[in-house]
């Protein structure tokens, strides 16, 4: 199993806070169309996403996971994805999804649980697609 380096958390640091920016702009451009509960969602889905980010950005430890270069190149593809598909994304439900899969994979990476994060983003990428 691979160590991540100092270089790669900050890599996941950002990609999480890119995901956060994602959610914050989805929410704030459908405010007006959200119910209570779809907005209460995706406010705490969008504050645990940023909560991951601030969290990665001091972490000091290390994480270790099966094939780090992989997972980093996936989930570089899937912030990418997401931050064009929240621009257009006209489905809450959709939404809250793809923020729910976030918080889930930030979850298995502070749980150091490698298949849970292998798990957590392929649900995310198939979130993506579907």
């Amino acid at each position: 199993m691979a160590k991540l380096t100092s270089k790669q958390v900050n890599e996941l640091a950002n990609y999480f806070l890119a995901l956060a920016q994602s959610m914050g702009d989805y929410r704030i451009l459908n405010f007006d169309n959200l119910t209570k509960l779809q907005n209460k969602k995706l406010r705490e889905t969008h504050r645990k996403t940023l909560e991951y980010s601030d969290d990665l950005f001091t972490m000091s430890a290390t994480f270790v996971l099966d094939d780090v270069t992989a997972s980093l190149e996936t989930l570089d593809a899937i912030t990418k994805k997401i931050n064009k598909s929240y621009k257009g994304l006209q489905d809450v439900q959709k939404a809250i999804d793809i923020s729910t899969h976030v918080v889930t994979l930030g979850a298995s990476i502070f749980t150091f649980n490698t298949l849970a994060i292998i798990d957590s983003l392929d649900n995310l990428k198939a979130s993506i697609k579907a």
